[in-house]
């Protein structure tokens, strides 16, 4: 999401200065350095395939290589994005999400009816499913962006958009912390299976208020860019998009709240989900929710090239883990560390 940010940005501000031809350039720049990153990262993973899977209480090291491909294999799909949506190409932008879900559920689907119902036949379709959906966004970035630059046209500099993108990468890694660690901090301080992945389940369904509001500020970041100034239709913008997110996520939630057994039927094939269940549902939706405002929020002050959200959304993140650390003798203390640090990253932004 970064790399996808720093191209997004970038793009726009490219073609507002008109400086097509220079697009081609920085998605070299950008798929040279992945690769030089992503190469060795794939080899870690599978060269440390054991240990990891013992760290997660895994019964063998297959899940940690897949993941690792599925990694590799999308990790090139974020600069093409990046450019597509920069250019408000949202369509196309949406079109290669889709079909690398479509992909993977049916893929998906097969390898768990025909081949084997192991969380190693989910993890091999997600890593196809991203092979195809980076081929897919390559394809609409080649027919969308301008041919090369004529000779005149000097090409961006190495360090053209680092600086941005380090601030960026800081600002989601912080906020990734936020919205995923509790999942993987429950899973290892909690050994039982079955409780680990009761949370792991309501924990999913509370991130999907997240997910409903991310187009949204996907829509809104390129309409947004600047070099630090905020015009009156960007504001315009922001205030339309803070909106109709705290609508979603006000409406999801209340649903959850109302009818929590309807996500927990849909998505796991429970239809008698214990009272402790049912309760962690609808206390993790609450506890999620203000994580779908800050996304907005973070987004909102990194379109404008504004970088003082990275300090809230440290502090928060550092807060919430060592909270998790001091206070884990139930899931409920996690989940009301999760609550503090959402709440705190609100305000603060």
């Amino acid at each position: 999401t970064a790399i996808s940010n720093t191209l997004m940005h970038y793009t726009a501000n490219l073609l507002q200065e008109g400086k097509t031809g220079s697009i081609r350039f920085l998605v070299r720049l950008w798929l040279n350095r992945i690769l030089l990153i992503s190469l060795p990262l794939l080899f870690l993973a599978i060269i440390f395939r054991n240990p990891l899977a013992s760290f997660f209480h895994l019964s063998g090291p297959w899940p940690v290589i897949l993941i690792g491909i599925a990694f590799f294999a999308s990790a090139f799909s974020p600069v093409f994005a990046g450019v597509l949506q920069g250019m408000q190409k949202f369509t196309l932008v949406g079109l290669p999400s889709l079909a690398t879900g479509l992909v993977r559920l049916l893929i998906g689907g097969v390898l768990v009816l025909c081949v084997a119902p192991l969380a190693a036949s989910g993890l091999a379709a997600h890593a196809l499913a991203a092979l195809a959906g980076t081929a897919l966004f390559f394809y609409f970035y080649r027919t969308q962006t301008p041919s090369p630059p004529p000779e005149n046209e000097r090409p961006l500099s190495a360090e053209y958009s680092d600086s941005y993108f380090w601030a960026t990468l800081a600002a989601l890694l912080c906020y990734s912390i936020l919205m995923n660690m509790d999942v993987v901090l429950v899973k290892h301080y909690f050994s039982n299976q079955d409780t680990a992945g009761g949370y792991a389940r309501a924990s999913m369904i509370g991130k999907t208020l997240i997910f409903l509001v991310q187009p949204i500020a996907g829509a809104m970041f390129p309409k947004v860019v600047s070099r630090g100034h905020m015009a009156g239709e960007h504001a315009f913008t922001f205030l339309k998009a803070v909106m109709l997110s705290a609508l979603i996520i006000a409406g999801g939630a209340l649903f959850c709240t109302l009818f929590p057994q309807v996500p927990i039927l849909i998505l796991f094939r429970d239809n008698a989900p214990t009272p402790e269940m049912i309760a962690l549902v609808r206390f993790i939706c609450w506890a999620m929710a203000p994580l779908g405002l800050v996304f907005i929020l973070m987004n909102f002050e990194l379109a404008q090239h504004r970088m003082a959200c990275v300090v809230p959304l440290a502090i928060c993140a550092a807060g919430f883990i060592g909270g998790v650390v001091l206070f884990h003798g139930s899931l409920w203390q996690v989940a009301s560390v999760l609550l503090a640090a959402s709440m705190v990253s609100l305000a603060a932004l």
